[in-house]
């Protein structure tokens, strides 16, 4: 049976006539209450109440009249609906119950099937990374240690041949050995020790006839003092640790000696040395012995007979046994002493403590030395080399630190075997025979070393053939070091996960169960109303119907207003609040907007932006305001406060919505305070990065309370706006403060005095007047500690006489701090371009000219000091960049400053600083700020759009390529660059603050020297230059030029560069002119013979003089108040002089058309070759547009600025008659 058929309907009885009379007096009952209700408008919260968060709260009508008088079976019946309901989820709860019970116990095994999984497989995976890492590590020991024995092979081979050579020189008709001695043998005897580390060789001369063993001792006698000698000196030349220590000179014995009689080797003594065996006395040995029994003459034959049998029958080298009882020989000939502290030099570990030599394992090595170097006559042996080893001297430095625990068993086939064990660094002797873990002999690694390098005989069982293997294995240390517990902790997460989420589904089933059952209660007693209100052909037509609004739709259109903007700005969608219907260009549906009456708008803008941006990149800007954006942003999440908008650098905030609270105004002005000291902050911090000025920037900041209207303006690109004049006062309340200054209206400053504020504010002097408002009185908002700096406004022409009263330009901190910030970007953009010249030199190492440039530097400070050539005679006419090659032009070369280097530059930067003098003009700010403009054409220097640098044909190379040429290879040179920045910053070093003329009239002494052309310049130049010749900047030098030739060309271009800013000397202004038409003129091009490379070569020293004089006056070509405040500080350079009795005539009677002749004949003739040179692109338009707007204001605006400018002045002279800038 269907849970919504009407069975109640069928199974009642027909009632009787009463009955039914009672039912339809029953049923119109009803029916009249709910048609009351329904034209009863105010009835509707009966049904429904508002709550005005948007959710509704159903109640049932209660009827007014008493039922108990009408007997019926509708109680019974209503029962019997929500038995109804109930009965039908019943059946669903139980198998929903069982699937739950089958989710769980799914989760659970899954969670236990995956947990176990991972464990296994990471554990593994653990286990397999342990054995590769071991195997590297293994590997490594492997190439060190044969490396290492390679080395010793190669230093005994070496010995040997130097001996046989020598010997070969003495006598080279015959050989003459036995009787030998090696001039210089230590020197040859300490190259071989450091090269194999040994640590005792002893040359053993072969006396093959009793005539020789009877004539031997003889020979010794004469020379052995001699070349003991001559070794212990060359030993103590070679290492002083031993300068003060005496060796003595060995006594000999008056034969050759055996220390046991062969024939009775138990027997003690010494015994003479007789054939037929072989007979090989030491001779000379490696180092000195600090012993007097040394064993010279002593026949090494008899203790070493199957060994060195092998030596003399096969005529390779041969390595013999190991043991630490050779430990003893080698204490007996350096000492014991001088042996301990060459192994404790070996070892870095101090926690080790004193190396004992007779712990460690020796080896003995023996190799035949032959008579002749010539082998085709076949290889005769004349005598043996000896010697003793350590092989911990093998095993040090091999493994990083950290990892420790893996063995090295040294074992030859002499039945020796001694195991080390290694620690990073150190390798520490663990003691005689295999030690090694056999638990992990599956990891086994075996190093032959006869068979690498083919040692011994070839029969390793012949007598007294020893062939050593290297093995390594690891140990259990090293196996707890590589373990991890990762596998334990991923499958417990593992497992956790599975669990939470079992207890989570388990907890979201239960809240879902708990919700359905109030549904279906509630469902249930909906089903009942319906069922008393309706008849069921109706109840059932109601509640199959499906055109009802989904419940969702429904709540929304009936959330008030405030809740549905607070969701637009939670969700940022217009579809938040239905669907817009347009019809006849009007929009049907309700907007979106609401009034809130108490809120407080913030306006802050970026005070001095417009004059800062003039003379930055697009970039810069936009980094400037992002971080300054995005740290108010972050700010204004923590206060909440809501962010409005950003209209250009100005910012715009509110509080108070979309959630009111009382105390708005007090918010916001602590939001306004945190945004003031963090831009301070970042200002100080980007100026590094974005140039001089930057730290100077502040904010104004403008706050005022009252109403908005707020709300959605549907359309392309919606958003949310507040409108009002709560909002246009705002903004009058920041266009009327001050830079670093928060200024707040009556109104706001109401709410804070309210708020038990008041000594928050302070009064301002004088009332505003704002557009719109008339006067208003406003207040200044004391921030914490007192105020932020004092932020003057721009120095504007337009008000100059704002300025009045004013003796200082307004900044921020000190002129030393302002200097020392300058003097910081100053040195980051050296340090770039000098970290570019070392990339490309290190990239081009094989391009790179040679010479010395030490002695063209000599040339130069010649010249300087004979004065008979003077700077400005160096001027060439083209200065030669280094050709194009795309081989060369790599980008991926890394390369670091040596820290020292940046020191230096920070030196030279700071002193030339400090050598500039305190005029208003020409000073160290000003440098700066021509610095600037040089490195933002620079960054401007870009080719044709038409070029394709990636073109298909050539590829990256010729795109490369086709760079360097249309720029006339300016890009592809750091150096030029380099050259172009520091040209900036010393061209005006120690301007006396007068022109040139002044100091020819003068007679100075300047101007005799540089015989009356460019002195100022000439002057800046032999300073800056003085000083950077200087010792104490000579890594800095050769940081800039490695060359002869890269010196010639800086020089160049710095006396090029800074001769080109002496903007006044007709003569060479009229050089530069006649220069330009041969770079630039197509007819004079076409004529020239020059070849293709010097055309563009001319066009590179033009372009880069022009770009360094249009920075000189850069000022010029730039914002209007840009040019204001720098043509402020030349009329008062220019006026001091004046004053001082240095000038004929007033400055402020010329000014007016000096300055539109500056502009007709020079500023924007200059700006239009930027343009014509064609290597700035649009760049150059925007320098021109500003020259002509500047040349336009001033013809318009110059005469009153003039004269505000002479009384602003005159106003500002010190007692001593300086203006003060």
């Amino acid at each position: 049976m269907s849970p919504r058929e009407p069975s109640f309907g069928k199974t009642r009885a027909v009632p009787t006539t009463e009955q039914s009379v009672e039912r339809n007096d029953g049923g119109r009952s009803m029916e009249m209450r709910v048609m009351d209700n329904d034209n009863d408008e105010s009835s509707v919260s009966s049904w429904f109440v508002d709550n005005n968060d948007g959710t509704q709260h159903s109640h049932r009508p209660q009827n007014s009249k008493n039922h108990d008088d009408v007997k019926t079976d509708s109680q019974s019946d209503d029962n019997n609906e929500i038995n109804e309901v109930l009965q039908t989820t019943k059946s669903e709860t139980k198998s929903i119950r069982i699937w739950r019970a089958l989710v769980v116990v799914f989760i659970l095994l899954a969670g236990a099937v995956v947990s176990w999984g991972t464990y296994h497989f990471i554990s593994q995976q653990l286990v397999h990374e342990t054995e590769v890492k071991y195997h590297a590590f293994a590997e490594k020991i492997e190439d060190a240690s044969l490396s290492h024995v390679g080395d010793l092979l190669n230093a005994i081979k070496s010995l040997s041949s130097i001996i046989t050579s020598q010997v070969s020189e003495m006598n080279k008709e015959q050989s003459a050995f036995p009787f030998v001695t090696i001039e210089n043998w230590e020197t040859y005897g300490h190259q071989a020790r450091q090269q194999g580390a040994i640590e005792v060789v002893s040359f053993c001369t072969w006396l093959k006839t009793e005539e020789q063993i009877q004539a031997f001792p003889a020979y010794a006698a004469q020379y052995n003092e001699a070349w003991q000698q001559e070794s212990v000196a060359i030993h103590k030349k070679l290492n002083p640790r031993v300068r003060n220590t005496t060796f003595p000179i060995s006594e000999l014995a008056p034969f050759v000696y055996n220390i046991a009689d062969p024939t009775n080797p138990s027997t003690e003594g010494i015994y003479p040395s007789t054939g037929p065996d072989p007979v090989l006395p030491i001779w000379m040995q490696s180092p000195p012995s600090q012993n007097l029994g040394s064993g010279i003459l002593g026949n090494i034959y008899v203790y070493w007979k199957e060994h060195i049998d092998v030596v003399l029958s096969t005529k390779k080298m041969h390595l013999g046994p190991m043991n630490t009882q050779a430990a003893s020989q080698v204490d007996l000939i350096v000492g014991s002493q001088a042996h301990i502290d060459y192994h404790t030099t070996l070892h870095s570990d101090e926690t080790l403590g004193i190396i004992k030599p007779s712990e460690q394992a020796h080896g003995v090595f023996f190799a035949p030395v032959a008579t002749r170097l010539d082998p085709s006559a076949g290889v005769e042996v004349g005598g043996i080399l000896a010697g003793l080893f350590g092989f911990d001297a093998f095993l040090v430095n091999i493994l990083p630190n950290g990892i420790r625990g893996i063995n090295v068993v040294i074992r030859n086939s002499c039945n020796d075997a001694y195991t080390y064990e290694l620690h990073g660094n150190e390798a520490t002797f663990v003691g005689q025979g295999d030690l090694s873990d056999p638990t992990y002999s599956y990891l086994k690694r075996e190093i032959d070393v006869d068979e690498h390098f083919g040692l011994n005989d070839p029969d390793p069982n012949t007598a007294g053939s020893c062939s050593y293997v290297f093995q390594v294995t690891p140990t259990s240390l090293y196996i707890q070091d590589n373990a991890s517990n990762s596998a334990l902790i991923v499958s417990f997460v593992i497992a956790s996960i599975f669990i939470l989420t079992g207890m989570t589904f388990i907890t979201y089933d239960t809240q879902v169960q708990r919700r359905n059952q109030i549904m279906v209660h509630s469902a249930a007693r909906s089903h009942k109303v319906v069922a008393s209100m309706f008849p069921y052909t109706v109840r059932d037509r109601l509640l199959d119907a499906d055109e009802f609004k989904s419940g969702t739709e429904v709540l929304s259109s009936l959330q008030p207003t405030k809740s549905q903007l607070k969701r637009y700005l939670l969700t940022q969608t217009v579809a938040a609040y239905g669907k817009v219907i347009v019809q006849d260009t009007v929009l049907t549906s309700k907007p979106l907007a609401d009034l809130f009456t108490d809120t407080t708008v913030m306006f802050a803008d970026i005070a001095g932006f417009s004059e800062w941006s003039s003379v930055r990149e697009p970039a810069q800007m936009f980094t400037l305001l992002e971080t300054i954006y995005r740290a108010f942003d972050t700010i204004a999440k923590k206060r909440k406060v809501f962010k409005v908008e950003t209209v250009g650098d100005c910012y715009v905030a509110v509080c108070g919505l979309p959630d009111p609270r009382k105390d708005h105004a007090a918010v916001m002005a602590r939001f306004a305070r945190d945004c003031m000291y963090r831009m301070e902050e970042l200002t100080r911090k980007l100026e590094i990065l974005l140039g001089p000025g930057t730290g100077d920037l502040g904010l104004r900041v403008g706050l005022h309370s009252g109403p908005v209207t707020a709300g959605v303006l549907r359309g392309e690109r919606s958003r949310f706006q507040l409108f009002g004049d709560t909002m246009n006062t705002a903004s009058r309340m920041q266009s009327t403060g001050k830079g670093n200054r928060i200024q707040v209206s009556d109104e706001t400053a109401r709410l804070l005095i309210g708020c038990g504020k008041e000594h928050w504010l302070m009064p301002r002097e004088q009332q505003v007047a704002a557009k719109g408002k008339g006067m208003m009185a406003t207040f200044w908002l004391i921030t914490k500690g007192g105020n932020l700096g004092q932020f003057a406004d721009t120095e504007s022409c337009a008000n100059f006489s704002s300025l009045r009263g004013s003796t200082r330009s307004c900044s921020i901190g000190t002129e030393s701090d302002r200097t020392s910030r300058l003097v910081d970007w100053l040195v980051e953009v050296l340090r770039n371009l000098l970290k570019q010249i070392m990339q490309q030199r290190k990239s081009i190492a094989k391009y790179n000219s040679p010479g010395d440039p030490a002695k063209y530097e000599a040339k130069l400070r010649r010249n300087s000091s004979s004065k008979m050539k003077t700077i400005l005679d160096e001027v060439e006419d083209v200065i030669h960049l280094p050709r194009a090659s795309a081989d060369k032009m790599k980008d991926d070369v890394q390369v670091e400053i040596p820290t020292l280097v940046v020191n230096e530059l920070a030196l030279y930067v700071t002193e030339i600083a400090g050598l500039y003098r305190e005029n208003p003009f020409h000073n160290i700010e000003h440098a700066s700020h021509v610095a600037m403009s040089v490195v933002k054409l620079l960054s401007r220097i870009v080719a044709p759009s038409e070029v394709d640098y990636n073109d298909e044909a050539g590829g990256e190379k010729k795109g490369r390529l086709s760079l360097h040429d249309y720029t006339y290879g300016i890009t592809s040179d750091p150096l030029t660059q380099f050259a172009c920045v520091l040209s900036a910053l010393i061209h005006d070093t120690d301007h006396p603050g007068v022109p040139n003329a002044q100091l020819v009239k003068e007679g100075h002494d300047l101007a005799l020297l540089y015989k009356d052309k460019s002195v100022a310049e000439q002057n800046a130049l032999e300073v800056a230059w003085t000083l950077f010749m200087e010792d104490r900047f000579k890594n800095l030098r050769a940081a800039i030029y490695a060359s002869e030739v890269e010196l010639k060309r800086f020089r160049q271009l710095l006396v090029n560069l800074i001769m080109a800013t002496d903007v006044v000397d007709k003569d060479l202004k009229a050089l530069r002119d006649v220069r330009w038409e041969k770079a630039f003129n197509e007819e004079l091009v076409k004529r020239s013979r020059e070849t293709a490379q010097d055309k563009l070569d001319r066009k590179a020293t033009i372009v880069i003089e022009h770009l360094v004089q249009a920075s000189d006056v850069a000022h010029t070509m730039q914002h209007w108040h840009v040019f204001c405040k720098w043509n402020k500080r030349f009329f008062m350079e220019c006026y001091n002089a004046f004053r001082n009795g240095r000038a004929d005539a007033d400055p402020a009677d010329t000014w007016y058309q000096g300055e539109l002749l500056f502009f007709d004949t020079y500023v924007i003739p200059l700006a239009m070759k930027l343009k014509d040179c064609g290597v700035f692109g649009v760049f150059s338009d925007e320098y021109l547009t500003h020259a002509v707007r500047n040349r336009n204001q001033w013809e318009l605006t110059g005469k009153e600025i003039v004269d505000s400018m002479v009384e602003v002045t005159k106003e500002s002279l010190s007692e001593n008659g300086q203006v003060i800038i």
